[in-house]
C-alpha cells in the first residue's frame, strides 16, 4: 500500500526522515534503546512462539540501536540486521552483522532466514506490499514473520493524520486485518494474532512523562538543548503528537498487534 500521490523522490525522503527520528538521541532518551510498544518482553514472547532452535537464522529489519539482535543471540540464534539508518546499522554491527538497506529491497537471497522479525516498521514503509512480499521472499520454507506493528481503526486527527505521524508510525497504520491481508497475500498463512495496544498506552504514557520532565529541565537550564538535540519547537510538536496519540489509544483508534505468519513447506 503505497501513499496516495507519492513520488519515487518523496518516497524515499519520507523513508530517510523515519531513519533520521529513530536514530535521534532524544527519542532514546524518551523510549529506551528498544523504541516501540513491549520493547524486549514482547520480542521475547515472539521468540518463544517460534521455537526456533540454537543455531537458526534470524534477520531483524529495522534494527535500530541491535537491542533485538542482542536478544536473538542470548538465544543462540545466528542473528543479522538491516536498517535504513546508516547510524543505527553501524552501531547494531557492534552486536551482529548488520548491514544498511532498505526493506523494500531486501539484500538477501531467498530463502536465507528461519525467522524474520519486523517490529514496529511496516507501518512506516511506503510501499507496504512489496515490503512484505520480501519478508515472505527471504524467509525459508516452514519459517516464519514475526510482526509487531501498530494498528490503526479510525479517522486520526491532527497532527497526528500528517507526514509528522506518519513517520511516527501513525498515519501509516493499518488495522490488524490489514496486517494480515498484507501478509497472506505475500504466501504467507497466519499462525497466530495478538492485541497488545496495552503496551502501546503504556509507551505513550511514558514518553509522555519523560518529554515533561525534559522539558522543565529544558525550561530551568538545567540541561541545554545542545545536550539533547532537540529544540524547543521540537518538543513543542512532540507533546502534541504524544497527546493527541493518549487520546486515540484511549479511544481504541490506535491499538498494537503481534502477528506470526509463516510460509508453507515445499511439498
Amino acid at each position: 500500500m503505497t501513499i496516495a500521490g507519492t513520488t519515487t523522490s518523496s518516497a524515499e525522503l519520507l523513508k530517510a526522515c523515519c531513519a533520521d527520528l529513530w536514530a535521534h538521541p532524544g527519542i532514546r532518551l524518551l523510549v529506551g534503546d528498544a523504541v516501540r510498544p513491549g520493547g524486549l518482553e514482547l520480542t521475547r514472547r515472539a521468540v518463544g512462539d517460534l521455537a526456533l532452535t540454537a543455531g537458526s537464522r534470524a534477520l531483524d529489519v529495522g534494527c535500530g540501536t541491535g537491542a533485538t539482535l542482542r536478544l536473538l543471540q542470548e538465544q543462540g540464534l545466528r542473528a543479522a540486521g538491516i536498517d535504513y539508518s546508516a547510524a543505527l546499522a553501524a552501531e547494531a554491527g557492534a552486536t551482529a552483522p548488520a548491514a544498511v538497506g532498505d526493506s523494500e529491497r531486501l539484500p538477501f537471497r531467498s530463502g536465507t532466514f528461519d525467522a524474520v522479525f519486523i517490529e514496529c516498521v511496516l507501518s512506516a514503509v511506503p510501499d507496504k506490499e512489496t515490503a512484505s512480499a520480501e519478508l515472505a521472499r527471504v524467509v525459508a520454507p516452514g519459517g516464519a514473520v514475526a510482526l509487531s506493528d501498530v494498528t490503526l481503526d479510525g479517522q486520526l486527527p491532527a497532527p497526528l493524520d500528517s507526514f509528522a505521524g506518519w513517520i511516527a508510525c501513525a498515519a501509516g497504520a493499518l488495522s490488524a486485518g490489514g496486517y494480515v491481508a498484507l501478509l497472506e497475500d505475500a504466501g504467507l498463512w497466519i499462525e497466530r494474532s495478538e492485541d497488545h495496544r496495552g503496551a502501546l498506552a503504556d509507551l505513550v504514557a511514558q514518553a509522555r512523562r519523560r518529554l515533561a520532565l525534559l522539558q522543565g529541565a529544558l525550561g530551568t537550564g538545567v540541561v541545554g538543548t545542545g545536550e539533547v538535540g532537540l529544540d524547543p519547537g521540537v518538543i513543542e510538536l512532540g507533546q502534541a503528537l504524544l497527546g493527541q496519540a493518549e487520546g486515540v489509544v484511549a479511544d481504541g483508534v490506535l491499538g498494537y498487534t503481534l502477528l506470526i505468519a509463516r510460509r508453507p513447506k515445499r511439498g
